[in-house]
């Protein structure tokens, strides 16, 4: 079977984690974020991976290549995939689909059975099927409503909270038959939730749902990549590539460690969890809350990062503080004692001179 991953995105509400590697690359407990989808589908028999790259794609073809050590043949689509919209760049890899085939967001963490969603798809005997999961904001997605035989019967794009007919929602997961082509204009901005889906309604070719309840997260935002990564600590988050492990940082509060290679840690004070790339180094007494950490990091002793990401190659120095919701973006430094509150984003290459405060706006 083959299917196609979408990863010519720009993630712009991830920066500035995203100004040097594209929001598939972002790193998820040490592995890119694509990876997880891509293992997902390679489990279920996907021998063949056709990739729509567009944004920093260099570094995705570095890390990928041609699938050998993943499993699967992948091929590259690129060229002005973003330009183009979902819908838009999936036509131009229209030569290396002849058969059903499944197309997916590659920064989505899900637990979502696809071989369910496959045979459904196949049962209903569509050229399109959605996955939908349920969400307590619908505002920020696309909301469906299903008929009594699971066809979508209205579909809208981001309404209002009090204009969403439910909280059933477009999870960036589909299954087509190659037939769909012959309805996506080739050449032209096309976006399969603002014009495909709209104009297979409005002609009447149905599209089948498939409501789901496992485990699903966009992680479209540093709250709910943080939110996802407690997740995993939590066991609602299956992902069969980490091997999570626990350090009692502190008896009374505890907290949940996991970190790459080459670490080195004077006694953690480690309060819910703290996820480590490699080559981290943190100073004694250092207190880290509910956060990530990218590798090549050094932390100094008393610091304290609270709720936070922080990029590569960051300096924290002696005595900083960093509050909730904040990032801080790759190659930068925080000198000593300074303060860093809460939800900032120090852009990458950033130097914070010592005994500075950083206030919100």
């Amino acid at each position: 079977m083959k299917a196609v991953l979408l990863a010519g995105g720009k993630g712009t509400r991830l920066l500035p984690l995203t100004i040097y590697r594209p929001k598939p690359m972002m790193p998820f407990f040490n592995k890119p974020l694509m990876e997880y989808m891509l293992r997902s589908l390679v489990d279920i028999g996907v021998d063949e991976v056709v990739i729509l790259v567009g944004y920093l794609k260099e570094k995705i073809f570095e890390y990928f290549g041609n699938g050998e050590d993943f499993g699967v043949e992948i091929k590259y689509s690129n060229g002005e995939n973003i330009k183009l919209g979902t819908a838009g760049a999936l036509k131009k890899a229209e030569k290396f689909l002849d058969d059903t085939f499944i197309v997916a967001s590659s920064d989505v963490l899900t637990n979502l059975n696809f071989k369910e969603l496959v045979e459904f798809h196949k049962r209903k005997g569509g050229i399109a099927t959605m996955a939908l999961t349920k969400v307590e904001d619908p505002s920020h997605y696309g909301v469906a409503v299903l008929d009594e035989d699971s066809k979508i019967l209205y579909f809208k794009e981001k309404p209002r909270p009090e204009e969403a007919p439910s909280n059933l929602v477009n999870a960036g997961i589909y299954v087509f038959e190659p037939d769909i082509f012959d309805l996506i204009p080739k050449g032209k901005n096309y976006d399969f939730s603002l014009n495909l889906f709209p104009k297979m309604l409005e002609e009447g070719i149905p599209i089948y749902g498939f409501p789901f309840d496992e485990y699903w997260n966009d992680v479209g935002r540093p709250s709910t990549y943080l939110q996802a990564t407690e997740d995993v600590f939590a066991g609602k988050l299956k992902l069969p590539q980490i091997n999570v492990g626990s350090l009692k940082g502190n008896i009374e509060k505890g907290g949940s460690l996991f970190t790459g290679s080459r670490c080195i840690l004077r006694k953690p004070n480690i309060v819910g969890f703290a996820v480590l790339g490699d080559n981290v180094e943190i100073g004694r007494d250092v207190k880290i809350e509910r956060s990530v950490i990218f590798s090549n990091v050094v932390i100094e002793e008393g610091a304290e990062i609270r709720e936070a990401i922080i990029g590569e190659n960051v300096y924290i120095g002696k005595g900083v503080v960093i509050e909730a919701g904040s990032v801080i973006g790759d190659n930068s430094i925080i000198e000593e004692f300074s303060k860093i509150g809460a939800n900032v984003k120090i852009w990458a290459d950033s130097r914070v001179g010592k005994e500075s405060i950083i206030l919100p706006d």
